[in-house]
């Protein structure tokens, strides 16, 4: 298991990733739809409930865990979102590129982890 150049993790196991020291949060799979999706994220991240989220201001978020005691923040996807293949490769590119945003000795780091039978079609999505 290691990083790509996605700046994503890959896991043939996703069971027992919780260590206690980090926060972990499974994206939920069944998401068809991006206004579902940003309310997971508001919801479980404690994002503002502010109607306009959008895919910068996920972003912005994703690089501000000012309000997060935890010093690592895990999004771990069991399986990709169903979202349409549009929002889908939006998604997959602000989880990239605010991945790739925290460097080491950030106060806080972005983890994002999914299934490693998702690499292809990850690859395929971000290069379109």
């Amino acid at each position: 298991m290691g990083s790509s150049a996605q700046g994503f993790r890959y896991a043939r196991d996703l069971t027992g990733r919780i260590n206690g020291k980090s926060f972990y949060w499974r994206v939920p799979s069944d998401l068809v739809r991006k206004d579902e999706l940003f309310a997971a994220f508001r919801s479980e991240l404690w994002l503002p409930d502010d109607p306009g989220l959008d895919w910068d201001a996920l972003f912005d978020a994703l690089c501000d865990f000012s309000w997060m005691s935890d010093g690592t923040i895990v999004l771990v996807h069991d399986a990709l979102p169903r979202l349409p293949e549009e929002d889908l490769r939006l998604y997959l590119s602000v989880l990239r590129d605010a991945a790739r945003w925290w460097r080491v000795g950030d106060p806080h780091q972005l983890e994002v982890v999914f299934p490693e039978e998702a690499r292809e079609r990850i690859a395929q999505l971000l290069a379109g």
